[in-house]
């Protein structure tokens, strides 16, 4: 029968073996998205420039796409700040969780509005665009993001 005190220091090197691997996948993953973020990011400036030299008729829908980008370059900057935290030990927080999901109903938002804007929305019964409920429903996703981020700030 082995001691009770080799148990232990078996379980101890076993738990440091998988914190060591935890914090190695999360650091992998960590870089993947800040390679992905700046890949995008230089996507944009390249994206930037046919709102100057493109025609004046395409600048609405130049312009929400490179916000979508942006906006997505937000979302996986929030992501890996996030994975970030958990290498150093900090822990899972619920607020980058809630900021990225705000984001992504902003961008959301954005591209309602540019099919608006276009007229390409389609219409339910001929009175109400289905853009038009859709961002109804989203106004309330970002009230409700909105007043969590909110209680998790006041909590602190």
């Amino acid at each position: 029968m082995s001691e009770p005190h080799e148990e232990i220091e078996v379980f101890r090197k076993v738990s440091r073996g998988l914190s060591i691997a935890e914090r190695s996948i999360f650091t992998v993953v960590a870089l993947l998205l800040f390679v992905a973020a700046v890949a995008l990011a230089w996507n944009g400036v390249l994206d930037i420039i046919p709102l100057f030299t493109g025609p004046a008729h395409s600048a609405i829908s130049e312009t929400a796409e490179f916000l979508n980008l942006v906006l997505l370059i937000l979302m996986i900057g929030e992501i890996a700040y996030t994975v970030t935290l958990s290498v150093r030990g900090v822990g899972l927080n619920a607020q980058p969780f809630l900021i990225v999901g705000l984001i992504a109903v902003i961008r959301r938002v954005l591209l309602l509005t540019v099919e608006e804007v276009q007229g390409s929305g389609e219409t339910i019964n001929g009175i109400v665009s289905k853009s038009t409920i859709d961002l109804a429903i989203l106004t309330l996703v970002v009230m409700a993001f909105v007043f969590a981020i909110y209680l998790l700030r006041k909590q602190e």
